[in-house]
């Protein structure tokens, strides 16, 4: 219900008249948010609530999810006055990559699969690297982007290895499955680097304090 306008908005953007685009996309983003917080009544129990085999919500994911629906017409709201003199491709390329970022967000706060929600969640980096290096404003966007593209990637690695390994010690990486596999016993060094690497993604992308650029 919410996926899949999402999903229709970008071949809408490309097709509304030039004068009804910003007023369009916004009301129509409107429109996705006030339907995201249908996903609050989820929230009243401890489980899943499923919405497909690879994808469901639970009482954390669901805020996320509303979080991600409403930021998209408040960034269209804060950038129709900044990108209002650009050519008309372009506003409609901002407008899109702004709805990609809200589509691979819902497809990883939503995934039931761990591997899933970890290409989701890279997957993110391209149009954010986009809009860093065509919008940004400072001269050195484009090497920002750059180190905050190889950078994220390099920090996210150590996950993925970490990821792998939990495959092949509980022989799944879907979240409905792992809760009834006994925990892993952080015994070894071998195992507090695996738990280290499960981490350190997160906390590049945070960006926390010392792990950024």
């Amino acid at each position: 219900k919410i996926l899949i306008p999402t999903i229709m908005l970008i071949p809408t953007i490309w097709i509304i008249p030039t004068k009804k685009l910003w007023a369009t996309t916004l009301a129509y983003s409107l429109i996705i948010s006030l339907a995201s917080l249908t996903w609050l009544k989820s929230t009243a129990g401890p489980g899943w609530s499923f919405l497909n085999p690879y994808m469901a919500t639970d009482p954390l994911s669901t805020p996320l999810l509303i979080l991600t629906c409403w930021l998209l017409p408040l960034m269209i709201l804060a950038s129709q006055q900044h990108t209002s003199s650009e050519p008309i491709n372009r506003q409609r390329t901002y407008i899109t990559l702004l709805t990609s970022l809200q589509i691979f967000l819902i497809l990883a706060f939503s995934a039931t699969e761990v591997i899933m929600f970890y290409i989701m969640f890279e997957a993110t980096l391209i149009p954010t690297l986009i809009i860093i290096t065509r919008w940004g404003n400072q001269a050195e966007r484009l090497n920002a982007g750059t180190y905050f593209l190889f950078y994220t990637l390099a920090g996210s690695l150590p996950l993925l290895v970490a990821l792998l390994l939990l495959q092949s010690h509980s022989g799944t990486l879907s979240l409905l499955t792992l809760q009834s596999i006994p925990p892993m016993q952080l015994s070894s060094f071998a195992d507090k680097l695996w738990w280290a690497g499960c981490l350190l993604a997160f906390l590049v992308k945070m960006p926390l304090y010392g792990a950024h650029l």
